[in-house]
């Protein structure tokens, strides 16, 4: 029987398939199928009509409300629709205020319970958006006892689609190859999408990756959607593999988040895995449990909510890329994807409320073991900020509140941890506050694993992506201020009639320096240090740091004012005014060593091999921060490029086999004849391979014989799973006098490592700029063979041919949108590159 509903199921009627046994249906409320036009399973819905059929819905029916909670980067709306009886929805705000106001204590026995329901957030894993479309009709059109039970002693909320631009750009794919009749071969052209794929947004990012960095704007308003109502469950829908059946939790134990309470691991999720159990065999679905997929990273759609003393459910489906495909036993429609989906979704909602005591007891405790941690730690908070780098620090606060940790502004100076911290200019998070968790991962390094093997990254401390200075604290400081971002307005620029100056230790120089180039000016740098008086106080300015001289200019002084007065405000840093040239020390603004920058042209290799998400952090970083053209090329069309339009080529990981010796020998050429190729990862050993520089792969030593082993073959995945680098961060030594390092004010920072990609230290003693430490390992696993590589290798290191360079990044500096503290290395690389040329060697 279940051969025949999986191979027709578009054949059966939508409700005998979907809804059997469903009793009585509202007929005043249209199905998916009436409304659409085609049964569901047929065809790929776009989000725009997913949006009107909810939108319908809401219309018809007083058992739901859809509101827009925001947009993506492509204008499409984002929805969240809120089911519940017409009774509560009378009375929702207060129903919202009750929930939330009994989180802490678990009191909320007569509210009704809050759960959420998440779907696609991977944009060619559609099953789950059309699914989400069955619940709705389900939760608006039945009338069974159960479902009004549900609607009465529930709130239940629904983003049906979390990623509508990449599900847009799979639908319209598999759509536009669809065949009639269907074809199932994998190597169809419906099965097998066209780079980048749907799978990302619009700057090819990773959407489930994103929840803990909120970097997107997809990402920070369901957040705030998520806290506006903190459910007590949080569902995240996917696909896999087509070979594989169905998972929904418990996953793999070992992979558990070490510092989450256990009742969510040893209760809730095996007690909810009996009920999914017994949904998927009374259809005949085959699942799997335990095998895989962690817990561990707070930024899954399906952990986020563990971390505020939710039960988050993950749920993957084998997928049929397509609306049907071959596997090694019978066809896998749509259709069926769909329903398993859909039976999981309307089991949440059963078991949910028939658990509803256990929900309240996980939350309730999880409050209460939370808070006598942090009672009990000696640790009690932490200081950060830069009072270099007003952008930075107030980023990672906007962070910190979108999370809603508490964090207050810093009343007294403070020395500690090495580091002054400025009233003003840095903040104190307690550690004794209700999301003790949420700033225990913000901050900590160092986790207890008790596995190796890791799904994704094994350590997400985001104060090391920022690299902000920060310090632990064992004694408590006043609460007196609750912290609101200051990213007050940067001082008015003054008129002058001689040059203009400005510090580049600001996350945002390069969006100033980029807008005064684009304006037609001409940007000098700082090759050495220098201080000057300015408004009565001596100012120290370092390395990189700009000029922008009046009359060596072809616009007009009072043209020159205004772009300068508008890049200060667009970057929202100082720009100070100057009357002489002469300084009270280190070099003159007329200066030899001050260097003409040129204006950033830059290309980057994109298509077939190449990593979507390390190009999309390339493309996101420079549109979105520094308002930066880049010109995304196709790698086919390579070879007909007239390369002389770029002074900045960039190549992230990727295969680039397709570059055969003609467009190699093409791109050595304009290297030579002064180009800088950046390259990141495997880009980096395949320049080297090919000959484009003098600079070395590092290779461990093998001199010494290895006595032969044996080991059993069940254990291979574990064993050599464990060498793998999942994602760790690491220490490293960097040459802030070089104009890579341009802007940093201290030598160590974090870097961030997921690859097996070392260097050599350059072959020239000037060229290696990011090396490193000799004890470099600060938070995440490494095996231990692998932590070997790392000594004398390098991170940054960058190699002159001929009038050109080759810049070798072994770590990708652009990690996710989200490492702000590496950023400012690959920016340098692309706007101070004219100002890097490696020394000749005297012997």
């Amino acid at each position: 029987m279940l051969a025949i509903f999986v191979s027709a199921a578009p054949a059966f009627s939508q409700a005998d398939y979907f809804f059997p046994n469903s009793g009585r249906m509202n007929a005043a409320i249209p199905t998916p199928e009436q409304f659409l036009g085609y049964a569901i399973g047929t065809h790929h819905t776009r989000h725009d009509k997913i949006v009107e059929y909810f939108k319908e819905l809401d219309r018809l029916s007083n058992r739901v409300k859809v509101q827009v909670i925001g947009e993506t980067y492509e204008h499409r709306q984002q929805i969240a629709a809120t089911f519940t009886s017409p009774d509560n929805h009378q009375r929702i705000e207060d129903i919202r205020k009750a929930h939330l106001a009994g989180q802490i204590t678990g009191a909320t026995e007569n509210v009704p319970l809050v759960i959420q329901l998440g779907y696609n957030v991977h944009g060619n894993e559609p099953s789950s958006s059309e699914a989400a479309m069955l619940t709705a009709y389900y939760l608006t059109a039945s009338e069974n006892e159960e479902t009004l039970k549900w609607l009465s002693g529930m709130v239940i909320l629904m983003d049906p689609n979390i990623n509508p631009d990449g599900r847009d750009r799979h639908s319209n794919w598999a759509n536009m190859h669809k065949a009639f009749p269907p074809v199932s071969d994998p190597l169809d052209r419906e099965h097998t999408e066209v780079w980048p794929g749907g799978r990302f947004n619009h700057y090819w990012f990773d959407l489930n990756r994103d929840w803990f960095l909120g970097v997107h704007p997809e990402t920070r308003n369901r957040i705030r959607f998520v806290h506006q109502w903190r459910p007590y469950v949080q569902t995240d829908h996917h696909e896999m593999g087509t070979n594989s059946t169905f998972y929904f939790d418990p996953g793999k134990s070992s992979s558990n988040n070490p510092i989450v309470p256990d009742y969510l691991y040893n209760t809730i999720y095996p007690k909810f895995g009996q009920y999914f159990s017994e949904a998927l065999n009374q259809i005949g679905s085959m699942y799997f449990t335990k095998e895989a997929f962690d817990k561990l990273y707070p930024g899954y759609g399906s952990s986020y909510i563990n971390f505020y003393g939710g039960a988050g459910f993950l749920f993957e489906q084998g997928s049929s890329r397509g609306h049907v495909a071959e596997t090694t036993t019978i066809p896998l429609t749509f259709a069926f994807t769909i329903r398993n989906q859909f039976i999981s979704s309307l089991t949440t909602i059963r078991a949910s409320l028939a658990e509803k005591p256990q929900l309240l007891k996980l939350r309730r405790d999880f409050y209460k073991a939370t808070s006598d941690a942090a009672k009990k730690s000696s640790l009690k908070g932490y200081v950060f900020g830069d009072a270099n780098d007003a952008t930075r620090t107030n980023t990672f606060l906007d962070l910190l509140q979108l999370h809603e940790v508490d964090v207050y502004e810093l009343e007294n100076s403070v020395s500690t941890g090495g580091h002054r911290f400025e009233a003003g200019k840095a903040f104190y998070v307690p550690a004794d506050q209700a999301n003790y968790l949420v700033v225990r991962s913000l901050f900590e390094k160092a986790i207890t694993y008790t596995d190796s093997l890791f799904y994704d990254a094994s350590t997400w401390s985001v104060i090391h992506a920022f690299d902000l200075p920060y310090a632990e604290l064992r004694t408590p400081l006043p609460k007196n201020k609750a912290a609101s971002n200051v990213n007050t307005p940067a001082p008015v620029v003054e008129k002058s009639n001689y040059a203009y100056i400005f510090s580049v230790t600001d996350y945002n120089a390069h969006k100033a320096i980029y807008h005064i180039q684009k304006g037609g000016a001409f940007v000098q740098a700082a090759a050495r240090p220098f201080s000057l008086h300015i408004n009565g106080q001596n100012k120290n300015f370092g390395y990189g740091s700009i000029s922008i001289p009046v009359h060596l200019q072809n616009l007009t002084p009072d043209s020159i004012y205004n772009l300068v007065a508008s890049a200060g405000k667009i970057a929202n840093i100082p720009i100070y005014s100057l009357h002489s040239g002469f300084n009270i020390s280190g070099i003159d603004l007329g200066s030899n060593y001050m260097r003409t920058l040129k204006q950033p042209k830059v290309m980057m290799l994109v298509g077939v091999g190449i990593v979507p998400m390390e190009a999309g952090e390339v493309w996101h970083l420079l549109d979105q921060r520094v308002e930066l053209p880049i010109t995304k090329m196709d790698i086919l069309n390579f070879g007909r490029a007239d390369l002389s339009k770029y002074n900045s080529i960039i190549m992230v990981s990727g295969n680039y086999s397709l570059l055969d010796k003609a467009a190699t020998d093409k791109l050595k050429q304009w290297v030579q004849n002064g180009g800088t190729l950046i390259t990141i990862k495997t880009a980096a050993e395949w320049a080297i391979k090919n000959g484009f520089t003098k600079e070395k792969m590092f290779t461990p030593d093998t001199t010494l014989p290895k006595a032969p082993v044996r080991f059993n073959y069940d254990e291979a995945i574990e064993r050599e799973g464990a060498r793998s680098l999942g994602g760790s961060i690491f220490a490293a030594d960097l040459d802030t006098t070089h104009p890579i390092g341009y802007g940093y004010t201290g030598r160590r920072i974090s870097v961030y490592k997921n690859n097996q990609t070392f260097l050599q230290t350059g072959t020239n003693p000037y060229s290696t700029v990011l090396q490193y430490t000799a004890n470099p390992l600060i938070g995440g696993y490494i095996h231990p063979a692998t932590l070997q590589k790392f000594k004398n290798a390098a991170s940054i290191v960058v190699g002159g041919e001929g009038a050109g360079r080759v810049i070798f990044f072994a770590d990708n500096p652009n990690f996710r949108g989200a490492w702000y503290g590496t950023n400012k290395l690959f920016l340098n690389a692309l706007f101070y590159n004219s100002m890097i040329n490696v020394p000749v060697i005297t012997e």
